[in-house]
């Protein structure tokens, strides 16, 4: 039988999926809204092992920009009794890279509000915990699906950043996050070309657009995320 301490500390990937599944929850107000905007979540596993862990998510999307401060207060055992889990994973502080999002809520959530420790957040979606090679969790740069309908737009007054897989499939980062570095900041993605290691073929680039790049998807989108926990959609395939 797999450990809660072992689903814990195997759930980084898991939460990069949620990242994926629900960087925001509202139409942006105006162009720009969503761009470089804070927020963190909770994820609340429960089930059993293997094949029917699932992840609440928790979010402050929509809420507040997760304080510093009051993120600081939260702790994944004491949240984990309080909400009878069977572990939860702190997801955050991370950072939106859109300009402009569209994301319908999954049925049966959005409308639940709760606060940990002075912290406001509603209930966002529920994810399937993947399982790789008996482990929780997914390897960085391995695409895998999430469920869902969304409109994405990256704003061509910014920059884009993008991975692309050996068989020139373009992945393009949506969220940065603090998770592993604490110190990642808006300016320092452009150096992610020295910092990130991926697998033989993959490479790590940046570019300014010449307009807007709206990806939509109505059921699925392909994702990933990198070894520092950043994350990214499917672009186009090669």
């Amino acid at each position: 039988m797999l450990s809660r301490h072992r689903i814990a500390g195997s759930l980084l990937a898991a939460a990069s999926l949620a990242a994926l599944v629900a960087p925001g929850v509202a139409t942006a107000a105006s162009p720009n809204a969503a761009y470089n905007a804070r927020y963190c979540e909770v994820l609340a596993v429960r089930g059993t092992f293997p094949n029917d862990l699932v992840a609440d998510i928790w979010g402050t999307q929509g809420v507040n920009d997760c304080p510093p401060a009051l993120w600081k207060k939260q702790n994944a055992a004491a949240l984990a009794t309080e909400l009878g889990a069977l572990v939860v994973r702190l997801n955050g502080p991370r950072f939106s890279l859109l300009s402009k999002l569209v994301l319908k809520v999954a049925p049966g959530f959005g409308g639940k509000y709760r606060t940990f420790n002075g912290l406001k957040m509603r209930t966002i979606a529920q994810i399937k915990v993947p399982v790789t090679n008996g482990v929780p969790g997914l390897t960085p740069y391995t695409p895998a699906v999430a469920s869902g309908s969304r409109v994405f737009t990256f704003g061509k007054e910014h920059k884009v950043y993008e991975l692309t897989a050996p068989d020139g499939s373009v992945y393009v980062m949506q969220t940065y996050s603090q998770h592993v570095d604490p110190k990642l900041s808006l300016s320092g993605l452009p150096g992610l070309r020295n910092r990130l290691k991926p697998p033989a073929g993959w490479t790590f680039s940046s570019r300014k657009l010449k307009r807007d790049l709206t990806l939509t998807t109505k059921t699925q989108v392909t994702v990933l995320s990198d070894e520092l926990d950043n994350t990214y959609q499917l672009e186009h395939r090669g």
